[in-house]
């Protein structure tokens, strides 16, 4: 394939940034020059997501980029920046998508506040020729004995004698100054001159792979204060954990670069959170961090090709607790820095999260609980028995690799119902619809299945052998050289520019997608001995789990056919669960006693997972109304 020459310059805008052209693709200048590409692959140009608008020379349109663009938009200059390397000057525009639509509220639950990092106020006895303690030792005896006597930082030691003869006189005793002391569970983190007891803040991070959440929550109350969210900027290296994996592993600084970006996004959320609270961020003494075990490895900088490898196994699962400033997180100097275990390689601290809200340890019946997302996790249990695993779902839950997919923002097509013998659709925002996103999808399959559209096989049928179709929906159904297309939104229609269609492809990657789900659920059922149908209770979280309609995943067999009652979303429970560590260590315990208890299963050394798999792919006969 053709590369540039040294020397020529590329201009993103409209942030205005230049780089030279070096022989690097489009995607991989923006990646360098740390402007964000949405893109699921990483390069591999097979998502077709990674759309921008060149001006100036450019190599002429691969393979790829003609099986995504129509050469009306190929001569309009919609090109994809893995396959397109400038020739020349160029400029390149970033096509606008809006803000994400995050999912922040989970299902709340009850749990016993105990913070770990708490603040006391003490008095401490000044120092005399007649009092010759240490100045750890009168702070120790002015804490009492729960305190630990050993475990001191040198950073604390170097400064405490310097703080206590700061700190001021005490109010009732004119012998002794008044202080606060930090402590970390038992152990002296810090002292501070003063009654600082007032100021005493924490942060919990949901970091997922799509998407970041921070929390800013009163230790001392439990109220939490400001919330912030936003797409984790690591989209621009990949959609999904495999992709990233891969980055790191094909570039010697990738791992480095992937964890400077998150860190950098944390260390902003800690500013914004504060900004809007009107506090400082020394006022933060404590972080929790989940995540899943790639996310999680990475925000500390650990390797992860061995996670994408066989036998999938990480460098860590056990609970972490160490100095925020210790991986860059810009707090009190003190803060701590929570990471809640991980399970496996596949089912990380963000599941665990879950668990501390779903609280299927505590119920007889056997819970189900999902979390959709690239990776599909799948827990199912009960007091006596939990068991998980993982499915490599893909992105098409959040709108990748299908053809008019998006993610959840601004013009996403959320809902498909039908109405008056048509579709009814409803986008994000009520602006004119530009794609479909994850819940939009299964709402449209759901319906091309209930009117017959759809084979259970998957096949997109002719209209003439539907019979009594309304004629709306059969001006829907299309041919095309690669199959029928069920046409969404036609160009013009709501406003919308181009036209929106399923393609057969795109109904595959839902069958594929699903049926990975569902073969898994099915392995977990066989383990533990029972049925799908004998399933009590099924909790679904993540944003998409928040949004789908409950008929919609029965139609198209995303999870067990149950009654409607048994089925419930908690939202985002794995930012809930952060909270809850965040404020109890009693729930930090029990996170670390769960994590312990669930059994894992690696389905790609399954013997039934193929046979399941095959099954789940097909869509259900009935589909529920």
């Amino acid at each position: 394939m053709l590369r540039t020459e040294k020397g020529k310059i590329v201009t993103f805008l409209p942030s205005g940034r230049v780089v030279a052209a070096d022989g690097r693709n489009i995607l991989q200048l923006a990646q360098d020059t740390n402007v964000p590409i949405p893109n699921a692959c990483n390069g591999a140009g097979t998502c077709g997501k990674c759309l921008v608008v060149l001006k100036g020379p450019a190599t002429p349109p691969t393979d790829a980029e003609l099986r995504f663009l129509t050469r009306e938009q190929i001569d309009a200059g919609l090109r994809l920046a893995c396959q397109v390397w400038p020739a020349g000057d160029v400029a390149v525009s970033v096509p606008e998508s809006g803000p994400a639509r995050i999912l922040a509220e989970g299902a709340q639950v009850r749990f016993r506040r105990n913070p770990h990092i708490r603040k006391v106020h003490i008095s401490i006895p000044k120092p005399s020729l007649d009092d010759q303690a240490s100045d750890v030792a009168r702070v120790l005896d002015a804490l009492g004995p729960r305190v630990d006597r050993t475990a001191l930082e040198p950073k604390l030691l170097r400064t405490i004698s310097e703080v206590i003869r700061s700190a001021p006189q005490s109010a009732s005793d004119p012998s002794k100054s008044s202080a606060t002391a930090v402590l970390a569970g038992n152990r002296l983190a810090a002292v501070e001159p003063g009654d600082t007891t007032d100021s005493l803040y924490g942060i919990a991070f949901d970091v997922g792979t799509t998407t970041v959440v921070g929390y800013l929550v009163n230790l001392n109350t439990g109220e939490r204060l400001s919330v912030v969210s936003d797409l984790n900027p690591q989209v621009a290296y990949g959609a999904d954990v495999i992709a990233r994996i891969t980055h790191t592993m094909e570039d010697p600084r990738g791992l480095r670069r992937l964890q400077g970006v998150i860190i950098a996004k944390l260390n902003a959320f800690i500013g914004m959170l504060c900004e809007q609270a009107g506090i400082s961020r020394s006022a933060v003494y404590d972080v929790v961090i989940v995540g899943n075990t790639t996310m999680h490895h990475i925000v500390l900088g650990l390797e992860v090709r061995n996670i994408a490898l066989a036998p999938y196994i990480p460098v860590v699962t056990q609970p972490l607790s160490l100095r925020a400033a210790e991986i860059g997180l810009r707090a009190n100097p003190q803060a701590r820095v929570h990471l809640l275990p991980n399970v496996a390689g596949y089912v990380g601290a963000d599941i665990v999260a879950d668990l501390l809200v779903g609280r299927i340890d505590r119920r007889s019946g056997t819970t189900l609980m999902i979390d959709f997302g690239t990776n599909g996790e799948i827990v199912l249990g009960n007091r006596d028995r939990i068991l998980a695993c993982a499915t490599a779902a893909g992105p098409c839950f959040e709108g990748g690799n299908i053809s008019c997919g998006m993610r959840a923002t601004s013009g996403a097509i959320s809902s498909v119902s039908l109405r008056d013998g048509d579709l009814a659709l409803e986008t994000i925002d009520g602006a004119p619809p530009v794609g479909v996103c994850g819940t939009g999808l299964i709402d449209a399959v759901a319906q091309m299945l209930r009117l017959g559209i759809l084979e259970e096989t998957g096949r997109i049928l002719d209209p003439e052998d539907v019979p009594g179709l309304p004629p709306a929906i059969r001006r829907r159904v299309r041919s095309t050289e690669r199959g029928n297309k069920f046409v969404l939104c036609e160009a013009g229609q709501m406003g919308a520019e181009c036209e929106i269609a399923l393609t057969q492809r795109d109904i595959r990657e839902l069958q594929k997608a699903k049926g990975a789900v569902y073969a898994g659920i099915k392995i977990l059922c066989s383990h533990m001995g029972i049925a799908p149908e004998e399933i009590d209770r099924v909790l679904l979280a993540g944003a998409f789990g928040n949004y789908i309609r409950r008929e919609s995943a029965l139609a198209v067999g995303l999870i067990p056919q149950l009654p409607l009652e048994r089925i419930r979303s908690i939202g985002n429970a794995a930012g809930v669960g952060a909270q809850m560590a965040l404020l109890s260590t009693f729930e930090r315990q029990r996170a670390e006693r769960l994590a312990r208890k669930v059994e894992y299963i690696e389905l790609s050394s399954s013997k039934e997972f193929p046979t399941e798999y095959a099954e789940a792919m097909f869509f259900p006969t009935k589909a529920y109304a």
